[in-house]
């Protein structure tokens, strides 16, 4: 990828994915414009380049030649994205989402954190219009869908999304742990949310290997316990059974692991991890926070937040698009040898989205010109007051330093 010198930017972008390869027949039958591999490369811009609705996108594309070559077509009308965007079959956008994760998987050189592969899941929620979206009613006052997200772990700063289940937003996340939670050669990492004795006893009886965050309230007996290290965070350390009656205690017994972190926040873990020290669980639950920063992430650079249709398949359809723009811009970012930080790649693809990948390379490996010895301690000058100015009103601030 990124060799064709005199190419654009969005042309490369798209050349990551077998778009021209695209064949589908009866969507495409009678279209003479927005035909799939069109459709895909206009939405698939919008969420690249930050194109916020279908009037903006409409306007990019009359506005620029060179994108209406790389997209296929020279005018559509927002009207006409917003029906596409219903029609296009969601196994498309699902199967485009599948290369995607497949093409990361062999570009990336995975060192491992103990006690291997980990794989964060967690769900994410996305409000929708009441009046538009009663297809998705979760309350009187709130309809939504939510993105249930499991997480492969590269190293301890990142991770890419390797698989994801769309719902409407009423599906508990330990529901959707049935489809994220199946391989046995990862750890899965889970919040509270996913605490479930049956679906925990199923893991434990597939041989799974999980760290999983208790509520203060889940009942655990213990059964042994285990001598923890004196003036360590670690709390307790013990083999204990989760439940308090018959008809919810597991028939199998878990390793729990109690801690608090540098703020005094009690964390108690339930594991099936037997051959590591509870310091090792504690700090592999503690990757955890890589997938809050994703899904923080997604909601500030794509278009995740607010959506371009209300419409169940227009929804499911924007969510697998967003996840494949995801999965470009990472793309872009390994062949780039992560000399930006992915944020930082993202407002680059922005600015340089119609020029040439000469120009893009040498703006991602251009060096400071400068250098800074950072801040220095000192003593530390005085606050500022602004001066008064005629139309403008200044009163002192009582603040100081």
């Amino acid at each position: 990828m990124l060799s064709v010198q005199d190419s654009s930017v969005i042309r490369q972008c798209f050349s990551f994915l077998p778009l021209e390869d695209l064949e589908l027949p009866l969507f495409d039958y009678r279209k003479h414009k927005l035909t799939a591999d069109r459709v895909l490369k206009i939405f698939l811009a919008a969420q690249l380049f930050g194109w916020s609705n279908l009037r903006t996108i409409e306007y990019a594309i009359r506005s620029d030649t060179l994108i209406q070559s790389a997209c296929g077509v020279t005018s559509v009308s927002a009207s006409q994205l917003s029906r596409t965007m219903q029609q296009l079959p969601v196994a498309v956008t699902e199967a485009l989402f599948r290369y995607v994760v497949q093409s990361i998987t062999q570009r990336t050189s995975s060192r491992p954190l103990p006690p291997g592969t980990l794989a964060l899941v967690d769900a994410t929620h996305i409000h929708l219009p009441f009046q538009l979206a009663d297809w998705a009613y979760v309350t009187r006052a709130r309809s939504g869908v939510k993105i249930h997200t499991r997480l492969r772990v590269v190293d301890e700063y990142t991770a890419y999304p390797d698989k994801i289940v769309p719902s409407t937003g009423n599906t508990s996340d330990y529901e959707g742990s049935d489809v994220l939670v199946v391989d046995p050669d990862v750890t899965y990492v889970m919040d509270r949310g996913f605490v479930c004795y049956k679906r925990m006893q199923k893991w434990v009886d597939d041989g799974l290997s999980f760290v999983v965050r208790l509520h203060n309230h889940h009942h655990a007996t213990v059964i042994e316990e285990r001598e923890c290290p004196e003036g360590s965070f670690i709390l307790r350390d013990a083999t204990v059974v989760l439940g308090k009656n018959a008809t919810t205690t597991m028939a199998s017994p878990v390793r729990l692991v109690e801690f608090v972190d540098e703020q005094g926040r009690l964390f108690r873990l339930a594991t099936t991890l037997w051959e590591h020290s509870a310091t090792e669980i504690a700090n592999i639950y503690r990757q955890r926070w890589l997938i809050e920063l994703f899904f923080k992430w997604i909601k500030q650079h794509l278009k995740v937040a607010t959506l371009y249709s209300h419409q169940p398949e227009g929804v499911w359809n924007h969510i697998f698009l967003a996840l494949v723009a995801y999965g470009v811009s990472y793309l872009l970012w390994l062949e780039t040898g992560k000399r930006q930080s992915l944020c930082n790649l993202i407002r680059l693809l922005r600015l340089y989205s119609t020029k040439t990948v000469e120009a893009w390379q040498q703006e991602i490996q251009r060096s400071p010109t400068r250098s800074s010895q950072g801040r220095r301690k000192g003593e530390r000058p005085p606050l500022q007051q602004p001066k008064p100015q005629e139309g403008v009103i200044v009163k002192p601030s009582k603040k100081k330093r």
